[in-house]
């Protein structure tokens, strides 16, 4: 044991670093009712998502002037008299589909989700292997306090009862 200061000190910041082990792990069961609130949530914001950029993106097209350009080529390629694209159609049948895809993406998450609690049960589920950091480390023998009750001054009265002797044995002490 180093006795220098240089070496009680990297010591002392060696044993205060938290120490990694590997542990392997088993998933067996996966619970379908978690797994359907997780996976609307996730759907659901997903669906938010593409709706912004889908709204973001049209008005950009429309500013641009990218959607004029594309009706007056439908109106020369197929000789129309007017053509317009109607974006609140387009809107709603993006915002319905979309919730539709949802609750249909759930669905199958959850089917899945059941598979593969049918499937863990025939081959004994998933090993996953996980690194597991030490977040408090126990004192050791040396370092763990004892408490020792004292007998107290003379005139202060009677001295406390000792613990109760388990039979057959010697009283243990305590912490």
């Amino acid at each position: 044991m180093p006795r220098s200061a240089v070496g009680r000190a990297l010591r002392a910041r060696s044993n205060r670093r938290l120490r990694a082990r590997r542990v392997r792990r088993l998933v067996r069961h996966v619970e379908p009712w978690s797994v359907l609130k997780v996976s609307l949530i996730l759907y659901f914001c997903a669906w938010v998502v593409m709706l912004f950029v889908g709204v973001t993106l049209w008005n950009l097209a429309v500013s641009s002037g990218l959607v004029a350009n594309i009706e007056n080529f439908v109106v020369e390629l197929f000789a129309l008299e007017s053509f317009t694209i109607n974006a609140d159609q387009i809107f709603r049948i993006a915002a319905v589909g979309g919730l539709v895809l949802v609750l249909a993406g759930s669905g199958l998450t959850v089917l899945g989700a059941v598979l593969f609690n049918l499937i863990s049960d025939v081959t004994g589920g998933v090993r996953l292997t996980v690194i597991e950091e030490e977040t408090a480390r126990p004192r050791s023998r040396r370092t763990r306090r004892r408490v020792l009750v004292a007998a107290p001054p003379p005139g202060m009265g009677s001295p406390p009862e000792p613990p109760p002797t388990p039979p057959g044995g010697t009283p243990r002490a305590r912490g």
